[in-house]
């Protein structure tokens, strides 16, 4: 079967809105455009990507041997039957872009299926996976985020745990993510107020005090959760995805354990959780944001499930460039105006057009 790729980095905003007929912001359609051919590193060999201008860009994919075929939008009703369309995520947006573009509805998923899968997209879900890890481990491992309708509900859990985190229900990456220092503060209030307004409920976890970012990047079919990746991150002041480690597996996961030997158990629990909870319902990538932070005796203790994308992320894009093409060093998506020697670029740039890349640092 021939999967077809395509970026839409806007997709947790399209989620938000929940509309077919969504519009993304200018920054994410410049990235979506700078980055388009970031899904290349991830497909298969053998695999479709949606691009602008196909015909121009095809020299720069085969000029790095990624074995992909570049398709434009006017192509898409006449992908071959059986094709697979696998987006950076799915959203009623980005099934209604692909039928205004051409694409045969047979080969889509349903807006049925989509409307469950942005269920599950919500941020409560991470409550049922951090619950369903404490009742197959027989322990809690840090307090579970908890789920509020109310800007006074929402101010009282911020008093009581100074510094938390305030998280809107469809967000990720570091997005929609309010630090709750003063809950009377008039910017937090007015935010915290506009949030429920869109969304109808906020996230709300104590803060804990981070040692390690890192993910779990899994793929789902048949009922089944497999681990496809890891990846070790690093997030900015704002908990946004800064930039991620390139190197094998292997290197990656050993880097994990050995900072918290208790992993492979932690690893089986949250695998069998999205096993039951997530695998049933829905078919593709996913990753499973963890941390490890400070015990007051000076241990390291580990967070399950910071939270859920249930999309690709750029854990797998790190995952695969370390996997399937042997690189080293730091992933990361720069200004173009910022870049060095050292950064090695992984889309292309246009002189005057392009603002954004996504490079590998080596030292």
């Amino acid at each position: 079967m021939t999967a077809l790729h395509c970026f839409n980095p806007d997709n947790d905003l399209a989620l938000a809105n929940g509309g077919p007929h969504y519009t993304a912001t200018p920054r994410a359609e410049q990235l979506r455009h700078d980055l388009q051919l970031l899904p290349c590193w991830l497909a298969e060999p053998g695999s479709l990507v949606l691009c602008d201008s196909p015909e121009q860009m095809q020299h720069w994919v085969d000029s790095r041997q990624l074995m992909v075929r570049l398709i434009g939008r006017d192509q898409l009703p006449l992908v071959p039957p059986g094709t697979r369309f696998s987006p950076w995520g799915w959203s009623p947006a980005m099934r209604w872009r692909l039928l205004h573009w051409g694409a045969p509805a047979a080969l889509l998923p349903t807006p049925e299926q989509i409307e469950r899968w942005r269920t599950l997209a919500h941020r409560r879900t991470t409550i049922a996976i951090h619950h369903e890890v404490t009742s197959l481990l027989g322990r809690r491992l840090c307090p579970a985020p908890v789920q509020l309708t109310t800007l006074e509900q929402v101010q009282a859990f911020a008093a009581r745990h100074p510094g938390c985190y305030v998280k809107e229900p469809w967000s990720g990456s570091g997005h929609g993510i309010l630090r709750a220092r003063d809950p009377g503060e008039r910017d937090f209030v007015q935010r915290a107020a506009g949030s429920l307004r869109r969304q109808g409920s906020l996230l709300c976890e104590a803060a804990l005090e981070r040692t390690l970012d890192f993910a779990l990047e899994v793929d789902c079919a048949h009922g089944l959760a497999t681990v496809v990746g890891y990846s070790v991150f690093e997030s900015d002041a704002h908990s946004q995805y800064a930039s991620g480690l390139v190197a094998s597996p292997g290197e990656l996961r050993r880097r994990i354990a050995a900072r918290y030997p208790g992993f492979d158990v932690v690893e089986r629990a949250v695998l069998q959780s999205i096993e039951r909870i997530v695998a049933p319902h829905y078919i593709g990538p996913l990753g499973i944001d963890m941390l490890l932070y400070r015990l007051p005796d000076g241990s390291e203790g580990i967070n399950p499930c910071v939270e859920m994308n249930l999309r690709h992320t750029m854990g797998h894009v790190t995952a695969a460039l370390g996997r399937r093409h042997g690189m080293a060093g730091r992933f990361a998506i720069k200004p173009v105006a910022q870049l060095t020697a050292a950064d090695h670029p992984l889309t292309p740039m246009q002189d005057g057009v392009t603002r954004f890349a996504a490079v590998v640092t080596t030292s």
